[in-house]
């Protein structure tokens, strides 16, 4: 595939390398994985789509622009916070590229910074802008020469800037999450709620505190990633939609337009081929 930049510049689009890690031992509590992707040169365009999670990115090559919801694309600072989002985001990138990101478990990324994750959803902050302070970190992997000496450089400030969290608040998040990721159309928010022994007000506010959505949100990603993962099956769309939890095929259509911005039917197309 080629592209026409706006200066008539003819590129040829490129697959970047993407390289997954488990987190180590000792940050696993807030920590999901990491992840590096390089790509030497030439045009990147991904759809990204939104999952639930909170992301902590640095670059030490050339910074993505990115678009969210179609809007106009604006670049990433060098070091950022991608808080969470609720519809798709694409990313541009013109040339080399090279950045590595920690994925955060959903209820985690506050404990970072000891701010409510929902001050960051919708945005990707650059770490100066949470601190000035924050400005070492990012040079500091940006001129390490290696994937093992940036991997602990990273964990190494994950470490420091851990915030000590209410356990109970937490553990309750915590457990939330593993049920609304398990959605059905008989375990919502409130049910949860119920089942946590919490006021529905509250749990809602301290989830997003915690989390960065609500916790309907959250749900309806959950639902529509469950969706997403029966896609390859045989199972026609109609089947799919009733055992992801949605209450029929217009709710079906109307959240997954609203989520990746297609059709399930065209997006499942996508997929396959």
């Amino acid at each position: 595939m080629t592209i026409n930049t706006s200066s008539g510049q003819v590129m040829e689009s490129v697959i970047p390398e993407l390289r997954v890690f488990p987190a180590g031992e000792k940050v696993s509590a807030f920590v999901k994985c990491f992840w590096q992707l390089e790509k030497p040169g030439g045009y990147l365009h991904e759809r990204l789509l939104p999952n639930g999670e909170t992301q902590l990115i640095f670059h030490y090559g050339n910074p993505f622009s990115e678009s969210y919801g179609g809007k106009q694309a604006g670049l990433q600072p060098h070091s950022l916070i991608c808080g969470q989002f609720t519809t798709f985001k694409d990313i541009f990138s013109y040339g080399q590229a090279g950045l590595l990101g920690v994925v955060f478990h959903p209820y985690a990324s506050n404990a970072l910074f000891g701010i409510p994750a929902h001050h960051f959803t919708h945005l990707s902050v650059g770490l100066t802008e949470v601190e000035k302070g924050l400005h070492d970190i990012g040079m500091r992997v940006a001129a390490a020469q290696t994937l093992p000496q940036r991997l602990m450089l990273i964990e190494d400030f994950i470490l420091r800037r851990m915030r000590v969290v209410n356990q109970r608040h937490f553990a309750m998040i915590r457990k939330s999450v593993e049920m609304l990721s398990q959605f059905s159309s008989e375990t919502g928010p409130g049910e949860v709620a119920r089942s946590l022994f919490v006021g529905e007000r509250q749990f809602e506010r301290l989830f997003k505190d915690y989390v960065g959505i609500t916790p309907g949100r959250f749900a309806g990603l959950s639902r529509f990633h469950k969706a997403l993962g029966l896609f390859p099956t045989s199972q026609s769309l109609t089947s799919i939609a009733l055992e992801s939890g949605y209450y029929d095929q217009a709710h079906f259509i109307r959240e997954f337009r609203n989520i990746s911005g297609d059709k399930p039917s065209d997006l499942r197309r996508r997929m396959s081929g």
